[in-house]
C-alpha cells in the first residue's frame, strides 16, 4: 500500500467511528445520563467537517509549432483531454489537535493529434492524497504541524515572487489544483497582530520536478495584520542554492481602492542563460550568475479598484531582474532552434539536443523576460449566479501576450458550470506562444 494513503486510512476509520449510530451508545443504568464515551463521541462529531466535490471536464489544446517542442515530440501534449475527478475534503478539530486530509481520485482520457503519438489515446487513473495535515496546539499561541500543503500567501494574481516554495499560485486556472509538498511548521502568535513561522519544505510531495532535483528549503516568516494594512517578511534558504529575502504587503487606501506589492531579492541567481560552448551546438545553458555577488531582484506592484456596480479592476506590473535582455533572448531562441534541428538526429548530438531542450524548457525563471503588465476585470455574484474574470498579461519586452477568461455559472445550490480558456498571441519566438496557441476547458462541478 502506498505510504501517502495512510492519512486516508486514518480518516476512514475516524469517519466510521464518528458516524456510529446513537442507539449503539450505552446509557447510564440509573437515569440515561451520558457516559464519558458518549461525551467524547459528541465532541468528536462537533469537530468533524467534510465536503465532497465531483468534477468532470473536457479540454482542447492547440499545440504551437515552436522550436521548444519540435513536432510535439518533446512535450507530447495531447490535443484532447477529458477528466472525472472526485475531491473529498475532511477536517477534524479535537481539543489541541487538528487533522485534515484531501484525497483525490482522477480518471483521465487523452488523445494526441500531433507528433509521433498522433492517433494515440489512453486512459489513466490515479488515487492519491494532494494535501494532509496534522497540527497540534502546544500552548495558547504556539502550534506545530507536519503534512502536505499548498502554502500560498500574498495579494498578487500573476504569481507570488515572495513565495520560495511555489511558482504557481493557482489563480490562472482555479479548477486545476496546485500539487502539495511536504512541510514541517512551527507557528508562534506573540500578539493579536503578529505571527512568526518557521517552515521547512522537506519533500516534493505531489510536485513534479521534471528537469531538476528537488532541494529542501527552509524559511523564517514574519507576518503583521492591522485594520487597514498587512505585511510579511520571508527569509529563505534553499539547499545547494542561495538565501533570499522576500516581502509582501497591502494597504486599503479607501473602501474601493487596494494597493499592494511583493518582491524578492538575492545575491546572484541560479537562472540559466545561453553561453558560448565548445559543443556541436556552439552554446549551452549555464548558471552564469551563480557566483555573482550583485543583488538580483523581482518585484510586483499592483492595485485593485472596485466600482459601485460591483466589478473590480486590477492592474499589476512586474519587474523580473534575472530575466533575459534582448541580446540574451536572441541567443536563447537561436540555441533552442539549433537543438530542435538536431532533435531527430542519431548519436551523441541527439542526447545533447534533448539535454539542451530540457534546460531551455525550464531555465529556472518564472517569467523569461524583464517587464510585464497585467490587466484584469473581475465581477462575482452577478444575479447571484455568475462569476466573471477576464485577464490580459502583456510581455512588454517581446510583445507577446495572453488572454485568460474564467467563467463560473451556478445552477442550483450544488452545481456549477465553468469555462476556463486562454489565447496566446505573439511571434513564433516569443514567450507566450510556448507551448500552446490556445486552450479551452469546459466542465461541471457538483458539491455535496
Amino acid at each position: 500500500m502506498k505510504k501517502n494513503l495512510l492519512p486516508l486510512i486514518i480518516f476512514i476509520f475516524l469517519a466510521c467511528f464518528l458516524w456510529k449510530p446513537a442507539s449503539s451508545i450505552a446509557a447510564e443504568p440509573g437515569g440515561g445520563e451520558e457516559t464519558e464515551s458518549s461525551k467524547l463521541l459528541e465532541e468528536l462529531k462537533e469537530g468533524f467537517e467534510y465536503s465532497i466535490r465531483f468534477l468532470t471536464s473536457g479540454a482542447y489544446q492547440d499545440v504551437s509549432n515552436i522550436s521548444q517542442n519540435p513536432n510535439n515530440d518533446f512535450f507530447r501534449i495531447p490535443r484532447y483531454l477529458t477528466e472525472l475527478g472526485l475531491r473529498p475534503d475532511a477536517c477534524l478539530n479535537f481539543r489541541r489537535l487538528e487533522l485534515s486530509v484531501k484525497p483525490r481520485l482522477n480518471v483521465e482520457w487523452r488523445a494526441w493529434e500531433d507528433g509521433t503519438r498522433k492517433g494515440d489515446d489512453e486512459f489513466d487513473n490515479d488515487l492519491f492524497i494532494n494535501e494532509w495535515l496534522t497540527r497540534m496546539r502546544v500552548t495558547e499561541g504556539l502550534f506545530v504541524s507536519y503534512g502536505r500543503e499548498n502554502l500560498q500567501w500574498g495579494p498578487s494574481y500573476l504569481f507570488s515572487p515572495s513565495n520560495p516554495f511555489f511558482m504557481d499560485n493557482g489563480r490562472g486556472n482555479p479548477k486545476r489544483e496546485v500539487a502539495g509538498m511536504d512541510f514541517a511548521r512551527l507557528v508562534w502568535l506573540p500578539g493579536m497582530s503578529w505571527t512568526v513561522s518557521l517552515i521547512a519544505n522537506l519533500d516534493e510531495g505531489r510536485q513534479e520536478f521534471r528537469y531538476y532535483e528537488f532541494d529542501k528549503t527552509y524559511a523564517l516568516k514574519l507576518d503583521y495584520a492591522g485594520q487597514e494594512e498587512y505585511a510579511g517578511l520571508i527569509l529563505s534558504h534553499k539547499e545547494s542554492d542561495r538565501t533570499k529575502l522576500g516581502a509582501y504587503g497591502g494597504w486599503t487606501a479607501t473602501d474601493a481602492l487596494l494597493l499592494y506589492g511583493e518582491g524578492v531579492v538575492s545575491r546572484g541567481s541560479n537562472a540559466l542563460y545561453p553561453k558560448n560552448a565548445g559543443n556541436p551546438l556552439g552554446a549551452s545553458m549555464e548558471a552564469a550568475d551563480d557566483d555573482d555577488s550583485s543583488f538580483k531582484s523581482i518585484f510586483l506592484v499592483g492595485g485593485s479598484y472596485t466600482l459601485e456596480m460591483g466589478p473590480t479592476l486590477t492592474v499589476e506590473y512586474v519587474y523580473n531582474g534575472p530575466g533575459y535582455s534582448d541580446t540574451q533572448a536572441d541567443a536563447y531562441y537561436r540555441l533552442r532552434q539549433d537543438a530542435a534541428d538536431a532533435y531527430a538526429l542519431t548519436g551523441l548530438i541527439q542526447g545533447l539536443s534533448r539535454l539542451t531542450l530540457s534546460r531551455t524548457a525550464d531555465p529556472k525563471l518564472r517569467f523569461l523576460r524583464r517587464n510585464y503588465v497585467m490587466l484584469q476585470y473581475n465581477h462575482n455574484d452577478i444575479k447571484d449566479v455568475l462569476n466573471l474574470t477576464f485577464r490580459w498579461t502583456q510581455n512588454i519586452d517581446d510583445g507577446s501576450g495572453q488572454f485568460t477568461s474564467i467563467v463560473e455559472c451556478f445552477v442550483g445550490d450544488h452545481t456549477q458550470l465553468f469555462l476556463v480558456g486562454s489565447v496566446n498571441s505573439g511571434g513564433r519566438d516569443t514567450e507566450f506562444r510556448t507551448p500552446l496557441g490556445c486552450q479551452c476547458m469546459i466542465g461541471l462541478e457538483y458539491t455535496f
